[in-house]
């Protein structure tokens, strides 16, 4: 059996895997894609995952991509402890915890993000290097917004959407934490593992959302997050290729 995943550092979408496959106990081949240099754009990466993206699983030379699908893949075909519950409900209500992170969470932060990053990012490169990056992006719909973040073309309108989406987020968070120590059935899974691979840095980035006062469920599960020998492997994850056999 061959694994290999390709991924950027322990955040985002890269970190929801690995927390995934170091939780299951996989050993695997870890291939670091370094985002700032762009690596997802090179040649040699596109002809494995067309997209330009991270994370990419592939498995005995079979190529799969999209975080939440490789999660799921990875629960369903290898050994070691269930990261979905046995309910067929349970299973319905850990998807919706996926779908929202997929469809609000993520894409909320990204386009802040974006926001403040992309235009210093643009700025402090050589005249003609932003636009030669943008070009290498396969996506078009990324390549636009890359390009609108750049010009500061996102409207207040916009960016306060994805601010009040994002106390939403800790809002829904912090109620469903309320008595239990994870966000369904009373089990750890890939609900849980969705959530904190964006959630992991709200206080930090969005104190005045997370914080030991507002939002006092969610701080002692992020304890509780990081106290899991799989999850705390995927956040010490090194930024080089090398060959990992997983803890716990």
């Amino acid at each position: 059996m061959s694994v290999d995943l390709y991924h950027g550092e322990p955040a985002s979408n890269s970190l929801k895997v690995l927390q995934a496959i170091h939780e299951k106990g996989v050993p695997f081949k870890s291939h670091y894609i370094n985002l700032p240099k762009f690596e997802q754009h090179d040649p040699e990466y596109l002809k494995i995952n067309p997209a330009g993206q991270v994370p990419t699983l592939v498995h005995d030379g079979r190529v799969l991509t999209e975080s939440t699908v490789i999660n799921e893949y990875i629960d369903d075909v290898f050994d070691g402890p269930a990261l979905k519950p046995a309910d067929p409900y349970d299973q319905g209500l850990m998807r919706i915890w996926t779908k929202y992170v997929d469809e609000v969470f993520r894409p909320s932060l990204s386009f802040l993000a974006w926001h403040r990053l992309i235009p210093g990012l643009a700025k402090s490169l050589p005249e003609g290097a932003f636009e030669e990056r943008l070009a290498r992006i396969p996506l078009k719909e990324k390549r636009d917004k890359w390009s609108l973040a750049a010009s500061g073309g996102f409207t207040e309108r916009e960016l306060e959407g994805w601010r009040h989406n994002l106390a939403e987020v800790a809002e829904r968070v912090e109620r469903a934490l309320d008595g239990h120590d994870w966000l369904v059935a009373d089990q750890f899974t890939l609900a849980d593992i969705a959530v904190f691979a964006m959630g992991n840095s709200m206080p930090r980035g969005y104190a005045e959302l997370v914080n030991d006062e507002k939002t006092p469920n969610w701080m002692a599960w992020l304890a509780r997050m990081k106290a899991r020998p799989g999850v705390a492997a995927a956040l010490a994850m090194p930024d080089h290729a090398q060959f990992i056999q997983p803890k716990g």
